[in-house]
Formats: structure tokens, C-alpha cells, sequence
């Protein structure tokens, strides 16, 4: 029995919460704080668990409980895998326009030992949450038995095209453990659906998995790319209700990133002042209504004001050959699993990012990665691009989430032997946010000084500003003629 959850219900389930000794002893500006950040999430019900935030076990299970159990930690500013995403094959049957994992080398699949010595591992560490992705997970005939490796110890979610997902194998894995599946479905219409992941018949591959998974009792997920086309034509309620209609709990909604396939893509992003504002405003507005599944945009759920990036600190992937990378979409390596060990790798990459980030790790070193690629050739970008990108872009601010919770600020050393410069940038008539990156790229090459950013559009003044900020410069601006805007930035 599944029941979608808002208002007084929603609050009953966090009153319920406070019988946790643990959560009775967070501080009450920081409950406040999570009432008030949960205002525009569904709750979902399901086999007497509440799905509250795509990014936290349900609450009710063992993961959750373990999370609670494991908040003094973050408290005291301890690093450890939370949350991690494995790719247990990097083989797949789709050609998906927007594919995070294109530009590697096909390697043989980790084996069933190490893929379960790595499981309890990361749990013995703090993990409370596996994503089972690829690749296509399910092609691997042993994902039953990695499934099962898992237990109840974190909670699970699986990533797939649904091809090899029938109604008995949903149920197997279910008996299994299987918390929740996620199937990509990109579109209501078969024809669009069918062209961006490059395989004919995916559409109704993709709808018969999502009806195998809610038959089969799972919290049933529909996972989309939408493009700036299917946003500005006023498709995503129409979608947003196809799904439910089909058996969808929930939808989560990831912006097309600029990394793998896309690495370099300028137009297939989101504009922060149109596309963004208009999916954050549906995951707003629907999550109050109950003809509607439950919405998780991903770019709300990692801005400032929420969770932001837990890539390199609380997150982390696993690569098909056991590489560690901070998150699938940012291919930096710091280590092998199979060769330098778990905690060696991640201590590596956690020593680098220090803290969460208070947005998207990719929306500030994109830039970089499509430097790396150009370099190396392919993904992910090798130990020493990833420390020369870790250099350029800090983790120096934190999202609401864990300021609020009382994780201790970030701490990196500087260089004092870069003497201090005076530049200037010219970025009128730049679309949004270029402004930002160019800005960005422009601090990390002086390190110090004077820098004067030219624009003359009031978005991209604030989103200047705001990397300003985001990268510990301070800043003055001056209103120009002919609406222009001089933004003086100086390092502190």
C-alpha cells in the first residue's frame, strides 16, 4: 500500500521521528531547519517506510536508523561514505545522449567477491545508502547476490533501463533486499524517448519495468533528463501525471550535465534563470498535490539552501574497474579498490574536498574536465588532473544542510608566493551563466589580486557576485551606463 504524504500528515512522521534519542539531542534551531527544507517534499509511505528525501534512507529501516546514529560524526567533521553509487558492470545496450559513463575504457567486471568485500567495507565505514548502476546493472546475472550482499545494513536503489527488469526478476530482487528501482524514462512520447537513449523499443521497455517494479511491491522510480526543449514547451506536468499514471512513486529529475558525453556541451544546459527556475517552481508547487508523484529535482535538492554536493566527502562511485571518483558525473580518480584499498582512496579524496559544497561540484570545473579530456583522451581524468583540478576548485562553502547541523568549516593552506595581479574580463552579451565560469577560471589562474568583470545584465551580476562569494573574494560594484555593471573583485 503506497500513500503520498503532506501537510499534517508529513509533520506527524517527523513528530513520530523525536522518539530517537538521537534526534531529541540535535540542536532545535537545526530541527527547525529541517521542518522548514522539508516544506516542499512529499513524503511517500510504502511497506510502513517513509521515503522522505531521495537522498536519505527511508524512514523506518535499519539504514535510517544508522544515519541518525551517525550525525555526531558529520558533527565533528569526519569524513565517510555515506552514500555510494557502484557500477557493477560497465557494459550496456544503450546509447544514451547524455551518458556519464561514456569515454571509458571497457574493462572486465569486478567479480562477486570483491564487489561484497567492498559492500562491507564502506558499511563497516558508515554507509548507509548503495546505488546499484553501471553501465546496465542488470545484465550482470549475479545482481541478485550483490543485492543480497547488501542486506539491510544500507538502503538500496538500483539504476536501470529496465530491458532485462521483468516482473519475476523485480520480485527476486525484492525477496532479495531491493529496496527501490529507478527507471530511465526520459518522455511520455515512445519516438523522443526512443531517440535520446539510442534504442528502439525503449520507451515500452522502460514502461513495462516501471509497472514490473510497482506490481512487484518496490518504491518505483521514473528517472529523466529532461531537455530545454521538453521544459519550454510546457511537457513536464503532462509527464510528470503519464508517470503516475503508470506506476511511478516518484520522479527524479537530473539537469543535463557537462561531463561524459556532454563534457564541452554549452547548449544542452539548463539556464539558471529559466529552465532551473521553472523545474524548481513544478517541485515546489506538485509536491503539494497528490495528483502528482513525488518530485525530487535535483538541482533544488543540491542547492545551497538544502542538501548542496556531498561529492568527495558523503558521496561517492565506484567505476566498473574499482576506481574511486567523488560522484559518477565528476570522473576524477583518487585510487583503485582493488589496488590501493577503499580507505586509502577515499581518505585521498575526502583529504581534497574537505567538506560538502554548497552546489553541484560539475557546474564550476566543467570547464577543466573538458581540458583534462582534451588531454588525456578519456575518462576518468588521472590522479594528477584530478589533484590540479582539486587545487583550482575548493570546497570553501557549505551548503544550509550542514552549516545548520554544525559540521566544522573547511581549513586550506595557501600559497603565499603568488605575487598579486590586476586583470579584467569583458563579458557583455554573455549567456547565462557563462559570466560565472569565466569569472571562476579567471581567480583560480591569478590566485590573488584585483579582478574587474565587465556585464551588463543583472543575472549575470548576481551570479558574479555569488562566485565571489562561493570562491572567498571580496566584491564592489558599480551601476555603468547603458545598464552595464563593473564588478570589482579582490582577494581576501
Amino acid at each position: 500500500m503506497v500513500k503520498y504524504l503532506t501537510g499534517r500528515a508529513k509533520d506527524l512522521v517527523m513528530l513520530k521521528m523525536l522518539k530517537s534519542k538521537a534526534v531529541r539531542n540535535m540542536d532545535r534551531k537545526f530541527l527547525y531547519y529541517l521542518r522548514e527544507s522539508s516544506k516542499y517534499e512529499k513524503f511517500v509511505q510504502i511497506d510502513g517506510k517513509v521515503v522522505m528525501n531521495s537522498q536519505l534512507p527511508p524512514y523506518g529501516t535499519e539504514a535510517f536508523e544508522k544515519f541518525i546514529s551517525m550525525i555526531p560524526r558529520i558533527q565533528n567533521g569526519e569524513k565517510f561514505p555515506f552514500s555510494v553509487n557502484i557500477a557493477i558492470t560497465s557494459r550496456c545496450n544503450y546509447d544514451c545522449w547524455h551518458c556519464s559513463n561514456w569515454g571509458r575504457e571497457e574493462k572486465p567486471d569486478m567479480t562477486l567477491e570483491v564487489l561484497t568485500n567492498a559492500i562491507h567495507k564502506l558499511q563497516d565505514m558508515g554507509n548507509c545508502f548503495i546505488g546499484i548502476t553501471g553501465g546496465e546493472p542488470t545484465l550482470r546475472d549475479d545482481l541478485e547476490e550483490i543485492v543480497e550482499a547488501i542486506g539491510t545494513r544500507s538502503h538500496t536503489i538500483l539504476f536501470t533501463n529496465g530491458e532485462k527488469l521483468s516482473m519475476e526478476r523485480a520480485k527476486g530482487l525484492k525477496e532479495r533486499g531491493l529496496f527501490s528501482a529507478s527507471v530511465s524514462l526520459d518522455h511520455f512520447k515512445p519516438e523522443i524517448h526512443d531517440k535520446q537513449r539510442g534504442f528502439a523499443g525503449a520507451f515500452d521497455i522502460a514502461v513495462a519495468a516501471i509497472k514490473a517494479c510497482n506490481d512487484a511491491g518496490l518504491y518505483t522510480i521514473a528517472g529523466a533528463v529532461p531537455t530545454r526543449e521538453m521544459i519550454n514547451n510546457g511537457e513536464i506536468p503532462r509527464y510528470y501525471r503519464f508517470l503516475k499514471d503508470i506506476g511511478a512513486h516518484e520522479v527524479r529529475i537530473i539537469a543535463p550535465i557537462p561531463t561524459g558525453r556532454l563534457v564541452g556541451n554549452k547548449d544542452a544546459r539548463w539556464c539558471g534563470k529559466d529552465e532551473e527556475k521553472q523545474m524548481w517552481e513544478y517541485h515546489m508547487q506538485l509536491n503539494k498535490d497528490k495528483d502528482y508523484p513525488k518530485i525530487s529535482e535535483y538541482s533544488y535538492i543540491e542547492s545551497e539552501g538544502m542538501l548542496g554536493c556531498m561529492a568527495g566527502t558523503y558521496h561517492a562511485f565506484i567505476e566498473g574497474d574499482g576506481t574511486l571518483t567523488p560522484c559518477d558525473m565528476v570522473p576524477l580518480s583518487f585510487g583503485n579498490i582493488q589496488k590501493e584499498g577503499l580507505e586509502a582512496s577515499y581518505k585521498s579524496m575526502s583529504d581534497r574536498f574537505q567538506v560538502p559544497r554548497y552546489e553541484c561540484y560539475v557546474r564550476t570545473a566543467h570547464a577543466l574536465f573538458k581540458k583534462g579530456f582534451d588531454k588525456e583522451g578519456k575518462f576518468p581524468l588521472s590522479n594528477e588532473t584530478a589533484m590540479e583540478i582539486t587545487d583550482k576548485v575548493k570546497n570553501k562553502r557549505m551548503s544550509a544542510f550542514f552549516i545548520k547541523l554544525g559540521m566544522p568549516p573547511p581549513v586550506f593552506e595557501e600559497s603565499s608566493t603568488v605575487e598579486d595581479k590586476y586583470e579584467s574580463l569583458d563579458l557583455k552579451d554573455l549567456d547565462c551563466p557563462e559570466p560565472v565560469w569565466r569569472t571562476q577560471e579567471k581567480i583560480w589562474d591569478m590566485k590573488s589580486g584585483t579582478l574587474d568583470v565587465l556585464v551588463n545584465h543583472i543575472d549575470a551580476k548576481d551570479n558574479v557576485e555569488k562566485a565571489a562569494r562561493s570562491e572567498g573574494w571580496l566584491y564592489e560594484t558599480k551601476v555603468l551606463a547603458d545598464g552595464e555593471f563593473l564588478i570589482t573583485l579582490t582577494s581576501s
